[in-house]
Formats: structure tokens, sequence, C-alpha cells
């Protein structure tokens, strides 16, 4: 009996001290007392979040026949999180197909002995703009995916890849739309080439 009663005391003394050493709401003190656990309960969810993520979705893989993009994002249902993870990643393969698609054209300007100044090389600089790339974004295909526990929200983490061949065949009806760029193409070594890579891909 004696030990119980010791038992109680020592609880209700640890609890007194805590409330004497917990701040008074309203006050300085537990204002920033908030914003300590705040920030600590942040950073315990960026550890979380690190200690999930995937080990694909932390590389870059290189591949000559495809391009590859990734996306994460967060929310309360999990398919929407995987619904918004793929638009980031979609984005962003617009981004890396409109980059693909100038640099080509500029290859192939600059192999058919092209100069700068031309109208056609002007016009290409305009080409693979995000909008007209969203607009092909046909064709890509989903690599990985992956959905984990973050706090009360599931972070979905995706990766897409997206075939060369198709960034070829952007390349000819792009060039094939341009009169400029027809004109100055069509009738070179290097627009044969593409033709040939972009036959093979369709043979696949």
């Amino acid at each position: 009996m004696t030990l119980n009663r010791t038992r109680i005391a020592s609880a209700a003394l640890a609890l007194a001290l805590a409330a004497c050493s917990s701040p008074k709401p309203g006050t300085p003190e537990f204002v920033q007392k908030k914003e300590e656990d705040k920030q600590e309960a942040a950073v315990k969810t960026v550890t979380q979040s690190l200690s999930s993520t995937p080990a694909w979705f932390t590389k870059n893989p290189v591949d000559s026949n495809w391009l590859y993009a990734k996306g994460t994002q967060t929310s309360d249902i999990r398919s929407l999180a995987v619904q918004k993870a793929q638009r980031v990643a979609v984005y962003q393969l617009g981004q890396m197909i409109g980059q693909s698609v100038t640099t080509k054209i500029n290859d192939l300007l600059r192999d058919s002995g092209g100069s700068k100044d031309t109208k056609a090389y002007q016009q290409s600089q305009f080409i693979g703009s995000q909008d007209s790339m969203n607009q092909a974004l046909v064709g890509w295909v989903q690599e990985n995916d992956q959905v984990e526990a973050e706090g009360d929200q599931y972070r979905a983490y995706v990766m897409l890849r997206y075939p060369i061949g198709e960034v070829n065949k952007i390349v000819e009806s792009e060039v094939k739309k341009n009169s400029a760029l027809k004109r100055d193409l069509e009738t070179t070594e290097a627009w044969k080439n593409l033709e040939k890579e972009i036959e093979r891909y369709r043979l696949k």
C-alpha cells in the first residue's frame, strides 16, 4: 500500500512539474513553443519522406532510346496523389521533348550548312514551346510508381518514359509544317538519315 502511494505521489509531482514548465496560452513563450513544435514536425515529415523515397526515383536513367521524367506529389486521397505526380512528370516530359526537338532541328540545320541568321534557324527556336509539345505528347509509358504514407497524407512517386522515335516523328512533322525549314532540310543527307531512323522505328 505504501509503495502504491509513493508511485501515485511521484506521478502527481511529475504532472505538476510538467504543468509548471509548460508556457501559458497567450504568452510569447507559448507562441514560441508552438512554432518550435511546428518546425520539429516539419523536419520529421521531411526526414520520413527522404527515407521512404524509392531508389529508382533518385536515379536518372540514361538510354539512347528513351527520355525519362519523374514527378512526386501529395494528397489525402491515394489515387489523386498518383494523378498529381503523373501530371508533374508529364509537364517535365513536355519540356524535355521540346528541348530535344529544338536541338534536333538545330543539328539538322547545322549539318546542312545553314546559318543562324537564316529564317529557318530563327523559326526553329519557337517549335519546341511547352504548349506545342503538350499537344503532341502522346505515347508515354509509366515506367514506375510508388505510394508512401506521409503523416496524414499519401505521397506518390511516378516515373514516365517516352520513345526517342516519337521525338523524331515530331521533328519530321514540325519541319514539314514550316516552309522555310522544309525548303532548307528536305534535300539534305541529314534529313534522309532522320527519315530512315523514323522508318526503322515504325517497323519495330
